[in-house]
């Protein structure tokens, strides 16, 4: 291993620039796979699935990577938790805009307006509370 491979860690610990960052690299390969099984749902021919679960498939996994990148990229868990509240209104203000424009034009038509309603209310609420309450953020330090 070469001098410009390791880290010295605050203890004078020499580490591997692979285990310092462990965790960016373990949040790629899981950003990837849901990657993959977002572009999947783009392949009717292929898993004949339909509309309501596609939906709900990819609704659930904009959540996710959007927590993953923000916690672990965005170093919110780090931050105060002030920061992570402002993101997650941001996220339970986009999900009701990105669906009322999706149902205007034309997406589920079959679905009942009181369903629709619903999908615009309850799951930015469950994810508001679950992300901006449990989620609590850190300190500010970055360390």
């Amino acid at each position: 291993m070469s001098a410009t491979d390791q880290l010295v860690e605050e203890t004078g610990e020499i580490i591997s620039w692979v285990k310092q960052d462990w965790i960016y690299i373990k949040t790629a390969l899981i950003l990837a796979v849901f990657t993959g099984i977002e572009v999947f749902t783009y392949f009717e021919s292929v898993h004949h699935a339909p509309d309501w679960l596609l939906v709900l498939t990819l609704s659930f996994l904009m959540v996710i990577k959007f927590f993953l990148v923000a916690a672990i990229f965005m170093h919110l868990r780090d931050d105060n938790a002030v920061f992570t509240k402002m993101m997650v209104m941001g996220l339970c203000i986009a999900w009701p805009v990105y669906f009322v424009m999706a149902f205007a034009f034309g997406f589920l038509p079959d679905w009942n307006p009181i369903l629709k309603v619903l999908f615009l209310l309850i799951p930015p609420s469950i994810t508001g509370f679950w992300l901006g309450y449990s989620f609590k953020g850190g300190t500010g330090s970055h360390h």
